[in-house]
């Protein structure tokens, strides 16, 4: 459910492939949040989970989107900011039209306790490449990567020349943890 996406001159990023994932701060017990942010936080402050209408914010704790305050739910749009607590501030996108994905940007300086440049929560397909409408922007790539979900594994395809451990793709490859 849970992947680390490493990308070579990119960054890396927390992929989640559940349809909830839940925020808060660091915890010393067996059931840390999905994402627990280096900051003073509940250890659950939030929830974000994905339904057949899109997404949908839980507040446990104090919590604002757009500078309205959330009292338990509330629906995410594209480019909603998202405030947990007094001063942990997110970004909540979703860049491309053709993909119920969403990519979550850390717009203040609290990163989760593993070092990572964002949080992709991956509905069936995730777009890597050059163009804004990707999930994650890989400037100096001439052509975009899909991730997509097969028989429960990561797969991906390009129109271009890839790579996957060592060997060329002709059409699409399975990726192994």
């Amino acid at each position: 459910d849970r992947y680390t996406l490493w990308i070579d001159g990119v960054g890396a990023y927390l992929l989640f492939l559940k349809d909830q994932v839940t925020f808060g701060g660091p915890a010393r017990d067996n059931e840390p949040a999905d994402v627990a942010l280096l900051a003073n936080l509940s250890r659950r402050h939030a929830t974000i989970v994905r339904g057949g209408e899109g997404y949908v914010l839980e507040a446990h704790a104090q919590t604002h989107v757009s500078g309205r305050t959330v009292d338990e739910k509330t629906y995410l749009s594209n480019n909603h900011d998202v405030r947990l607590g007094n001063n942990v501030e997110l970004r909540f996108r979703m860049p491309s039209a053709l993909s119920a994905t969403a990519r979550i940007d850390f717009e203040s300086d609290h990163r989760p306790t593993q070092s990572v440049d964002g949080i992709i929560l991956m509905e069936d397909t995730c777009l890597l490449g050059p163009g804004s409408d990707n999930h994650v922007q890989c400037h100096d790539w001439s052509e975009s990567v899909v991730l997509f979900r097969k028989n429960d594994e990561l797969w991906c395809k390009s129109r271009g020349d890839i790579f996957v451990d060592g060997t060329l793709v002709k059409d699409a490859a399975r990726l192994r943890p």
